[in-house]
């Protein structure tokens, strides 16, 4: 059959009531298994399972009563059939059993909604560190500082290894530096034994006497002076150099 228009916008409208109230029941869910959680948390068990074991514990009890108050009737009164008082104890059960699950009902309702149970403002100790709540534009700022420190560190890190491969190179001058001044040593050494004393004067002295004889080669060349005459100044130079006055 076909529907007239204000049926079918009267349909609509149960459909959109109808997914409301899902949504509603759905975060209503959601807020209640949280708060349970929380409670679980607080607690460390479940409620329910709390209640359940109280109850199992109960009607194991009542059970165990009812078993030995049997026990005791057939033993007491022999005369009786022994299924007449078996069948009475089942229906004084079933009875105490009614009564109990409207009496335990009510605690069930009364333990959960009450006692088991932590207000809406109630914070735990461990939780507290959530009071603080960040806005967006702090969050943004904290992912900016973040970034900043995350780079710093990028180029803490490339110093850090520039240096060590500087240090890694002034410990190869270092070493090189040691076995320069132990072969200087060696020389200094050898030279004390030879009776040369102040080696560093003698080499600047014998480098100055070396550069006049340069010198001096060069210009007799230049000036084309004969071999007699260059053979006298060279032996000039050698006696000054020798130290002969």
């Amino acid at each position: 059959c076909c529907l007239c228009p204000g049926e079918e916008a009267s349909g609509k409208h149960q459909v959109t009531k109808m997914a409301a109230a899902s949504t509603t029941d759905v975060m209503r869910d959601e807020n209640q298994t949280v708060q349970e959680e929380y409670v679980v948390q607080y607690f460390g068990f479940t409620p329910q399972s709390f209640v359940d074991g109280v109850f199992n514990a109960m009607v194991e009890g009542l059970y165990d009563v009812m078993k030995t108050t049997e026990q005791y009737l057939i033993s007491k009164y022999k005369d009786v059939p022994e299924e007449e008082i078996k069948a009475g104890t089942q229906e004084m059960i079933l009875i105490f059993l009614q009564a109990f699950n409207k009496a335990f009902d009510k605690l069930e309702v009364y333990l959960l909604s009450n006692l088991f149970r932590l207000p809406e403002h109630v914070l735990l100790p461990e939780d507290k560190v959530q009071m603080d709540q960040y806005t967006q534009e702090e969050e943004a700022q904290l992912d900016e500082e973040l970034d900043i420190l995350r780079q710093k560190i990028k180029n803490a890190t490339y110093v850090n290894r520039c240096l060590q491969l500087e240090q890694e190179e002034l410990g190869k001058v270092q070493l090189q530096l040691d076995r320069l001044l132990t072969q200087v040593a060696g020389i200094e050494r050898a030279c004390s034994d030879g009776g040369v004393h102040e080696l560093k004067e003698a080499i600047v002295f014998r480098s100055s006497k070396l550069t006049a004889l340069v010198d001096l080669l060069t210009s007799t060349m230049g000036q084309g002076e004969d071999t007699e005459h260059t053979q006298e100044k060279l032996t000039e130079l050698r006696k000054k150099m020798n130290g002969v006055p």
